[in-house]
């Protein structure tokens, strides 16, 4: 080949040789076109160059919009809507399967769920469990929460589908047996209950949690529901006795217990427990009823036995709870429970021979009882068959020797049994065990009364007013005490202390002034009963004392008051009348005397004395016609006295002589 020797730029235009095509010229023409395409459309339609470029400035500038999300939900498609809402449950598998936006190519969109899935991508499962979780812990009604999965761009929301958590009764019991406080355990199984109310497993767990708590009255309404949605469980069953025996609930157990009963109807041990629940409600004779159905079902029980006996004893059919109670003696012994029982019904009987020989046979079992041997001793003490009686209460006091009770009984028994020295040791040894028991002492100032011994009666009367500073029979007593010792100023300062405690008490104001009315002092004697009707006007022993009193230290004026105020009390007193007129005839005061004669006698018109008394008057008046009157009245009355008949015969003499005597 030979060389090309033309110089370059020097073809011709008009060369028929082809010019190669490159990039740069392709792209110049094209551009070239489209500005002359658009010239034109400009030229021949201005009005659509303005909306496109309109709805160009709206594309960049407006808000995006969320137009449906596709998800996939345990292997099926569901399509929500911008705020729609699809369910999901505990084990539930979803995921985001296609976004559609208004957004170019989705480009810049973010999903999330805050709190739980800041971040979710396509085809990555969602968290379910932990929005569960989440729900478990702040669900206010326990049915569930919703959550959003919000659509973002830029950092703003413009779209979001809602996942709403539906919580079940196998969520919250769950939840629930994980919890460590008991107060959450109780919060998790109610929610339970609310969705499943008759599931017995939801109502037990509930129950036991109550139960836990200590809330028994709750924990028996959820075991109630167990039962009542699983009538056949025994476990349930005897979970509400328990519970019912701690509320102290008959009426529960009893109920309970019969429906234990229709799923076990030979439990013997059912109905002697039933027995008990009604033993305690005091229906005895449903009580007997159940007790024999358990002894029908288990005839070698003693317990139920005895049980059975215990309520014929509360029915008080004595002869049927003896004989109960024997049949187990003869089973066992041994039992000291029975024979117990069976002293308190021999000493409801008053079968004192019956008593003996059970006490005798507990002895057998208890030699070295003290007390055992006590009460016996009280059996022989009633029979009063004094030697047994003491012989008794004496081992008993050997056994314990520092039991005052024991030692007091001993001392009674002598006391009873009229052993007064024995009785007296006995009741000082007592004392010094407990010295301010008030009976003993008692019992000893009693003793030495009897045995005259004035020296010690006078240290237990001190010894009791220690005790009993206020005991105003001690302290009279006391008083007497003293008087009869000759200590008179003592008598007088106790009968006066006594006085001061029982202000009222005739024997004490009679005490005092009857001792000071002894010593010659019958001004403070008199004082003493002015005082005592200052507090009992109306108490006739002091004024017939005072009338005495008057009357020894020659007080008429105080007499004749005395007798007034007797009469204002009683005027039916016709003695008191003819002794109020005897002092005021003497003191010259005839009218009122005739006035108090003729009180008496109209009260006792019989009695010869006031009319005699009144004619006497009469005639030392001078009105002889009146003596006269009364003079026959008394003759009337018994015409056997020679002075009346005398008297009737000179005044009617006198009489005579003064109408036929000349005036002067």
């Amino acid at each position: 080949m030979r060389p090309n020797f033309r110089r370059p730029g020097r073809e011709s235009y008009f060369s028929s040789s082809k010019k190669k095509f490159s990039l740069p010229n392709g792209i110049f023409y094209a551009l070239g076109l489209l500005t002359l395409v658009g010239f034109l459309i400009l030229f021949f339609y201005p009005e659509l160059i303005d909306q496109t470029i309109k709805n160009c400035s709206l594309f960049f500038n407006s808000q995006p919009v969320l137009h449906k999300v596709t998800a996939d939900l345990n292997g099926k498609e569901n399509t929500l809507p911008d705020q729609g809402v699809l369910n999901i449950q505990a084990g539930d598998k979803l995921v985001l399967v296609k976004i559609e936006t208004s957004v170019f190519f989705n480009r810049g969109v973010k999903a999330g769920i805050e709190g739980i899935q800041p971040e979710i991508e396509l085809g990555v499962p969602i968290e379910i469990n932990k929005m569960v979780e989440d729900s478990l812990n702040s669900s206010p009604d326990g049915q569930g929460k919703e959550f959003p999965i919000n659509f973002q761009k830029n950092g703003k929301v413009f779209g979001s589908i809602r996942l709403k958590v539906i919580l079940t009764a196998a969520d919250w019991l769950t939840w629930g047996d994980n919890q460590k406080e008991i107060k959450e355990k109780i919060r998790c199984y109610k929610f339970a209950k609310s969705l499943s109310p008759r599931d017995p497993k939801i109502n037990l767990r509930l129950a036991q949690a109550f139960k836990d708590s200590k809330d028994i009255k709750n924990s028996i309404r959820a075991y109630e529901d167990a039962v009542e949605s699983d009538p056949q469980n025994l476990d349930n069953l005897m979970a509400l006795v328990d519970l019912y025996s701690k509320a102290q609930n008959t009426e529960g157990l009893i109920r309970t217990y019969r429906r234990i009963l229709t799923l076990d109807p030979k439990n013997a041990t059912i109905y002697n427990n039933l027995g008990y629940a009604y033993y305690k409600k005091k229906d005895y004779k449903m009580a007997e009823w159940a007790y024999q159905k358990a002894i029908s079902l288990s005839p070698q029980d003693m317990d139920f036995r005895y049980n059975l006996a215990q309520v014929y004893a509360q029915n008080k059919n004595y002869s049927q709870a003896i004989a109960e109670y024997e049949k187990i003696y003869s089973q066992n012994p041994k039992n000291k429970n029975v024979l117990y029982a069976l002293v308190d019904l021999y000493n409801q009987l008053k079968d004192t021979d019956k008593l003996i020989d059970t006490y005798e046979r507990l002895l057998n079992l208890e030699p070295q009882n003290a007390t055992l041997l006590n009460n016996l001793g009280f059996v022989y003490q009633e029979k009063k068959q004094w030697d047994k009686a003491i012989s008794l209460f004496q081992k008993a006091v050997e056994l314990q020797p520092k039991d005052p009770s024991l030692r007091k009984a001993l001392a009674n028994c002598y006391y009873e049994a009229g052993k007064k020295k024995e009785a007296i040791t006995e009741y000082e040894k007592f004392l010094s065990l407990k010295p301010n028991d008030s009976e003993t002492l008692y019992a000893l100032a009693d003793l030495f009364k009897k045995e005259g011994d004035k020296k010690k009666l006078l240290e237990i009367y001190q010894q009791i007013l220690r005790i009993e500073p206020k005991n105003h029979v001690v302290e009279n007593n006391l008083a007497v005490l003293y008087e009869s010792l000759g200590n008179k100023e003592e008598a007088w300062r106790h009968y006066r202390k006594a006085l001061s405690l029982s202000p009222g008490n005739n024997e004490y104001q009679k005490n005092l002034a009857q001792s000071l009315e002894k010593a010659g002092r019958v001004n403070e004697a008199i004082e003493v009963y002015e005082k005592a009707l200052q507090i009992n006007p109306r108490n006739f022993d002091y004024l017939n004392a005072l009338v005495e009193l008057y009357e020894k230290s020659g007080n008429e004026e105080k007499l004749a008051e005395v007798y007034e105020r007797i009469l204002k009390l009683d005027p039916g007193q016709a003695q008191m009348h003819n002794k109020l007129a005897l002092l005021l005839a003497k003191n010259k005061n005839f009218p009122a005397a005739i006035k108090h004669y003729q009180a008496a006698i109209q009260i006792d018109p019989k009695n010869l004395k006031y009319r005699m008394n009144l004619a006497r008057l009469y005639e030392s008046q001078g009105d002889l016609e009146k003596a006269l009157i009364e003079y026959k009245a008394v003759y009337k009355i018994n015409p056997d006295l020679p002075e009346v008949e005398k008297k009737i015969h000179e005044i009617n003499i006198e009489i005579l002589r003064q109408k036929h005597m000349p005036a002067s």
